[in-house]
């Protein structure tokens, strides 16, 4: 399936549905990795709309993993979609269509999940919003308001321009992608003018990203509050305890207003401890996640857009891990 007509927003979360996969170790791409693709998507209008019916992520994980194993064989190469899956992406086109609308969004790949109804994805969904039309009537009432970009002619121009946004889309990790983004993405394009061009003048991806780490996106239109608050995250080791600091005003004084009203430290004991497994699967998959960063396990590389992502990804971020 060709994805041109996808805007940009939906065409992220199909990238992030095969590293979804990638990350449970799943040989194929079912309907509830696209489900967790929309949802690392913060921004799209599948995301808006799944947050205001009070479904999130982290639910979707704890509800993803009671219901499917993580695979446990070595990933090498592309990735394919499963029949459901595939069958939901059709169907997102037949729902733009239906709905006239000239591009696919991910509001219109939410529709499709619904739609499609037997895979795991509809299946959670439908588990935790009921009746499940509570979804379709949602996306129907959002579309009033501003939809996602769409993918212009030029995103599929040439094969570049698509490595470019996928490597750009892995560099964000699920936040907002930025002009930084953008740039250091063009720069690690291999064999693209836009490269060769940079190059030529004397510019070096290296210094361009070091650059980029120094200064402050928060003093820039690239600002936005997810990545300010991760970016004063931290996560050391101190003896057998692993520590998790996160440093954003907005955590710290929810955190100190929770303790006061605890009188102490909250723990995962109890009844509070199906409340912390979302966040101990959250840390682990990320720490999963940079481990493959710093030590990737040999995979094929196919030539397509995901695969030079990775290797870029793994390119750009390792030696900033080792720093």
């Amino acid at each position: 399936m060709t994805f041109e007509r996808f805007t940009v927003k939906a065409r992220r979360s199909v990238v992030a549905a095969q590293e979804q996969a990638r990350l449970l170790k799943h040989h194929q791409i079912g309907t509830e990795h696209i489900l967790l693709g929309l949802l690392d998507v913060p921004d799209s209008t599948a995301a808006k709309v799944l947050h205001r019916l009070g479904y999130d992520k982290e639910t979707a994980q704890a509800d993803i993993a009671a219901v499917v194993e993580p695979g446990t064989g070595e990933l090498s190469g592309h990735i394919p979609f499963a029949a459901p899956a595939k069958k939901t992406l059709e169907l997102a086109l037949r729902e733009a269509q239906q709905l006239h609308h000239k591009d696919i969004g991910t509001e219109h790949i939410l529709l499709a999940l619904v739609r499609e109804g037997e895979g795991v994805g509809a299946t959670v969904l439908a588990e935790r919003i009921s009746p499940i039309s509570k979804i379709r009537a949602a996306v129907l009432a959002s579309l009033e308001e501003p939809q996602d970009v769409v993918a212009g002619p030029w995103l599929a121009g040439t094969p570049a321009t698509e490595d470019t946004m996928s490597t750009a889309g892995a560099l964000a990790g699920g936040a907002p992608v930025g002009s930084h983004h953008l740039l250091e993405a063009m720069l690690r394009a291999e064999n693209s003018m836009a490269a060769r061009a940079l190059r030529e003048l004397g510019v070096d991806p290296d210094a361009v990203a070091a650059k980029i780490d120094e200064l402050d996106p928060e003093t820039t239109t690239d600002a936005n509050p997810e990545e300010a608050a991760a970016r004063k995250m931290e996560i050391r080791v101190v003896d057998d305890e692993v520590h998790l600091i996160l440093r954003d005003p907005a955590t710290v004084t929810i955190a100190k207003k929770v303790t006061e009203q605890s009188n102490g430290p909250i723990q995962g004991v109890g009844p509070v401890a199906g409340m912390f497994v979302p966040l101990w699967r959250s840390a682990n998959q990320l720490l999963l996640q940079i481990q493959r960063v710093l030590e990737p396990e040999p995979e094929e590389q196919d030539g397509s857009a995901t695969s030079k992502a990775a290797k870029a990804v793994r390119t750009v971020l390792g030696s900033r891990l080792r720093r």
